[in-house]
């Protein structure tokens, strides 16, 4: 038998009162209800919520859990037996209430099943329900292995079961995830139970928590029920001022034989009608659904939130103009707050106007989420795998015969020797830690010291089949940026970070480690050293030079650059006899003038920087066995004499400088001698024989490895982008069919970098058919039309040089609105503040707005419209020390040319990696394993959901995430994993649960692409 509305309406209050956990009591004034038990409720994950809120809508500031108005599934009770529930567990499974986790109040529910044949079954009591009404149960599960279930039986009279569904918890492991299921109670059944369950083919360990059950049919929610005297509506209750009216009514209506009429004809009053509060859960997704039919003027449907002691927290105002004389469906999402545990509805005629119609049909429902799916990865190959990058070459002999070795940046780093005449190279050596090398010495012996990204030393031996890690060379150390050999044979190097100067002696097999150059300089990046002093070149803030006197470590001097600045590093020093060679970093003087930057001497002896000999565009040559060094310039080979400073012209030379100029006595092509080889890292060494200038040339190409991808982002037509790291390098993909192309070109006759050839990749967007590239160094902004074949030094455009008139290095951040591309940057090594760019179309240049955000850089981007939203870091450049305290999210009109609001949504945060659109174009924006949705209107926090707890961070921190929306649901790329986060249901996946190696995602297709080292991945959508 089919109920009857007033049957119906009264069976429902009996089943609310035998849930025992959300009373529904007849309509009253709203706002004054009974106080009830006040609890704590957790939402996925922990959860924040406070919704499109107007009125008096709190704001959350802080991650806190949510409440559960249930209270036996907040597992509080003394004990280990979970009161209220049936617990069925052979042996060696169990069932304990445990306070080890819980994400309402401190205990929770840990259901282990141990066992492959016998499952766990943990049942609530039973509760009434009604025939044909929906409800809904959801449970929070923190899981160490496996996966289990959160399920609603239904039983009819006679205690046979007549229905059930069940949802598996999403298997990711060390978070808290919302389970949900929602049922339909069969026609037979009069009762149901909640049951918490494991398989029995499989382990599983879940703890879980805030579980419950909720009925929010709405009393009377078609207006079917017959007024009485104490209740014109029942189940709602009515006002009127002004002459307005809201009346029952059988003229017309949307579902049953009546709806409710508001009629409203006075310029200044209202018609009123609010629904009984119905249970919701805390901090999700529910759907508003109503039926209107206007005869006049506009409407109002207001969601009104009440937490557990039925106290008004906030509103969600939607304004309503439909059709006249029509009915409407009116539907809208709105978000819980993270403590409501009661919603109603409210309907209101304009405050201004007059206006009049009828609803029918009005409900609030927990949302569903997006289809429940089972995730795996595809393995796509090492994409960039053609580029011998090098930032540093050597000289030796061995075996009679000259040698060329580097350090091939990779993944691992490769030491690679070659024979200078035959180019072939004969030793290639992993040094597993180091992606980058960037330091190398040569000891009397012929043993090599290399160093690099990772703090160790490592040592080759001639011969030897492997490198010897030394170990790290002071704690804390990351990165060893120069080596230098000291007549004694010691073995010197500068680190990073705190500036570090210590010292290897290969006799001994130790080290001395002398601490920090300087208190107020993190990068120590050149070094040299003669008998009595080390020189170390340190920044990046206010770089200059300190003498350390080795016979007295405590005793340093500093030598300033001949042109301060405020930031940078002095990259270079080179003892050349009583000269000191410095690179001097470009950048801003106090006075606010550029400087480009220059090479210079600066005389030991007497303090000068004032060398006549001095060539500001080159690096010499090391000293040769008569103490002299070398320049080349205007065909003409010039030497200096390192005791006295003289410079002479020695011979004509067709000679280029190439990037690395070196001393070697040896015998080449024959020609026994001292000699100068210049190396481009392109693939030639050139060598001038300094005895009789007679000069050669040999093909030398060291070999290809593989790169760890840096960058990755979707390209035109499918395609996908990936940059390397550890220098210029890009693969572009093209899923369906697997092809790659790799560049820039690594074959000669290649372009040399200085001619508009592409960086270090940070970062690139598509729009239309062009890519857009952003790259490291000298922030770098390129424009490549795929529609033609690439061309280095052509195609890509350069279209900007960021380092020298913004002082930028890295446009790491990429958005595409309309005809608009933006892009937003980290800064230069010592400088904060990051640049917004825009380029308003493809034809245009982009317009530069200096630091929207003061003293951060900008490194994630989204838009929508003109509107260009940004997430940046409190970080600057390496090295400089940040003045904010928290990262912020910031909305920018492009159209308007102004910053419209920015927040810090997070205290504390160091960055926020990315920001995203959302469903009905909500704003969400992620801090590593952090969610927050905002307001995109206003930059207010509507929702804060905690995946994971923030891993801790020792340094400077950027893209910490990556969230690409898509299916309904985010995929956020943070830590090492991908999870799937449902923004309705908070139900949280890890659909790559480890392996990822960096935060970066691409959409193509059906898949999304991450990286996991050198290999390309990618998971179903």
């Amino acid at each position: 038998m089919t109920p009857t509305p007033r049957l119906l309406s009264s069976a429902l209050a009996r089943c609310h009162r035998a849930l025992g956990l959300v009373p529904v009591r007849d309509a009253r004034p709203l706002g004054r209800d009974r106080p009830t038990r006040t609890a704590t409720v957790a939402a996925s994950v922990l959860v924040l919520a406070s919704g499109a809120l107007v009125a008096t809508s709190p704001h959350g500031q802080a991650l806190e859990p949510v409440t559960s108005g249930y209270a036996a599934g907040d597992f509080e009770t003394a004990g280990l037996t979970p009161q209220g529930w049936t617990v069925s567990a052979p042996s060696p499974n169990r069932v304990v209430v445990s306070s080890s986790r819980a994400i309402s109040g401190v205990r929770s529910l840990l259901v282990e099943d141990t066992s492959t044949t016998a499952p766990v079954t943990v049942t609530r009591a039973k509760f009434t329900v009604v025939p044909g009404v929906a409800y809904h149960a959801q449970g929070y599960g923190y899981t160490t292995r496996g996966v289990q279930n959160l399920g609603i039986v239904f039983y009819d009279a006679a205690g046979n079961r007549v229905g059930s569904a069940t949802t598996p918890s999403s298997g990711a492991v060390m978070v808290w995830s919302r389970t949900e299921v929602h049922a339909t109670a069969p026609a037979t059944a009069r009762t149901a139970t909640i049951q918490l369950s494991s398989t029995s083919g499989a382990l599983s360990q879940v703890w879980w928590d805030a579980v419950s059950v909720i009925n929010p049919t709405m009393p009377n929610n078609s207006f079917e029920s017959l007024p009485t005297e104490t209740a014109p509506v029942p189940g709602w209750s009515t006002y009127g001022s002004g002459g307005a009216t809201v009346a029952l009514s059988s003229a017309q209506a949307k579902v049953g034989g009546r709806s409710i009429e508001l009629t409203d004809m006075s310029p200044t009053g209202i018609a009123m009608v609010s629904s009984s509060l119905v249970p919701a859960f805390a901090g999700v997704a529910h759907d508003v659904r109503a039926y209107v039919r206007p005869t006049k003027g506009a409407f109002s449907l207001n969601v009104r939130w009440y937490d557990a002691a039925r106290k008004f927290i906030g509103m969600q105002r939607l304004p309503v103009s439909k059709a006249l004389n029509v009915w409407s469906l009116v539907y809208s999402r709105v978000t819980a707050p993270n403590n409501a545990q009661y919603v109603a509805v409210q309907l209101t005629t304009a405050v201004t106007g007059s206006s009049s119609g009828a609803w029918d049909a009005v409900s609030v429902t927990p949302s569903p989420g997006a289809t429940v799916t089972s995730y795996s990865s595809t393995s796509h190959g090492e994409p960039l795998d053609a580029f011998s990058n090098s930032n540093v070459t050597g000289t030796t002999v061995i075996g009679g015969r000259a040698k060329l070795f580097t350090l091939v940046s990779g993944y691992p780093g490769e030491f690679q020797l070659a024979d200078v005449e035959t180019g072939r190279v004969e030793t290639r050596l992993p040094a597993p830690g180091m992606d980058v090398g960037w330091a190398m010495t040569k000891t009397d012996d012929g043993a090599v010291y290399l160093g690099g990204s990772g703090g160790h030393l490592w040592r080759y031996r001639p011969g030897a089949g492997e490198l010897e890690d030394l170990g790290q060379v002071a704690d804390r150390a990351s990165t060893v940026w120069d080596l230098e050999t000291a007549p004694d044979g010691r073995v010197w190097g500068v680190s990073y970070p705190g500036s570090q100067l210590w010292s290897y002696s290969p006799s001994s097999g130790t080290f001395d480690r002398l601490g920090s150059v300087s208190d107020t300089h993190d990068y120590a990046r050149s070094l040299a050293v003669d008998g009595r002093y080390a020189y170390v070149g340190v920044g990046s803030g206010h770089p200059t030079i300190i003498r350390v006197d080795l016979t007295d470590p405590s005793s340093k001097v500093e030598i300033p650059l001949p042109t301060p600045v405020t930031s940078g590093n002095v990259t270079e020093l080179e003892l050349l006899g009583r000269y000191l060679m410095v690179r001097a970093p470009s950048g801003v003087t106090a006075s606010g003038a550029k400087y480009a930057g220059e090479r210079r001497l600066y005389d030991t002896r007497t303090g000068s920087w004032d060398v006549a000999a001095n060539m500001a565009a080159q690096t010499p040559s090391e000293l040769d066995s008569q103490g002299r060094f070398y320049y080349l310039s205007y065909k003409q080979l010039w030497a200096v004499d390192g005791s006295t400073g003289e410079k002479t012209a020695v011979a004509p030379t067709s000679m280029v400088a190439g990037r690395d100029r070196m001393v070697l006595r040896a015998t080449i092509d024959g020609v026994a001698g001292e000699w100068m080889l210049a190396y481009d890292p392109y693939g030639t060494v050139r060598a001038i024989e300094l005895g009789s200038f007679a000069e050669r040339s040999f093909p030398v190409g060291f070999l290809a490895t593989k790169m760890r991808i840096k960058s990755l982002d979707q390209g035109p037509g499918g395609s996908v982008y990936a940059g390397g790291f550890g220098g210029s390098s890009l693969a572009v993909v093209q899923p369906d069919t697997g092809d790659r192309a790799q560049y820039p070109a690594t074959a000669a006759p290649a372009v040399s970098p200085g001619a508009g050839v592409i960086g270090e990749v940070e970062g690139t967007a598509a729009h239309g058919h062009y890519q857009y590239l952003g790259t490291y160094t000298d922030g770098k902004v390129f424009r490549y039309d795929t529609s033609q074949p690439w061309v280095d030094g052509s195609n890509p455009t350069l279209l900007t040089t960021l380092g020298t008139s913004e002082r930028q290095d890295r446009p790491m951040a990429w958005a595409s609105a309309g005809s608009r591309t933006f892009f937003g940057t980290v800064p230069k090594y010592g400088v904060l503040g990051g640049v917004l760019g825009i380029f308003d179309d493809d034809a245009s240049a982009p317009v530069i707005v200096p630091a929207p955000v003061a003293d951060q850089s900008i490194i994630g981007l989204a838009a929508a419209g003109d509107v260009v939203y940004g997430g940046t870091s409190r970080w600057g450049g390496l090295g400089a020390t940040p003045t904010q305290a928290s990262a912020k999210v910031f909305a920018y009109d492009a159209s308007t040319r102004r910053k419209l609001w920015e927040t810090a949504p997070i205290p504390g945060a160091q960055a926020f990696g990315a920001v995203s659109m959302g469903p009905n174009g909500s704003l969400w924006a992620a801090s590593g394993p952090l969610l927050v949705e905002l307001d995109p209107r206003t930059g207010a926090v509507l929702r804060k959901v905690m995946i994971y707890p923030a891993p801790p961070t020792t340094g400077a921190v950027y893209r910490n995430a990556d969230l690409v929306y898509a299916d309904g649901v985010f995929y956020l790329a943070a830590m090492d994993k991908v999870y799937v986060v449902d923004p309705v249901t908070l139900r949280v996946t890890a659909a790559v649960p480890s392996g990822v190696s960096i935060p970066r995602l691409a959409l193509s297709g059906d898949r999304i692409y991450y990286a996991s080292g050198t290999v390309l991945k990618s998971m179903n959508r």
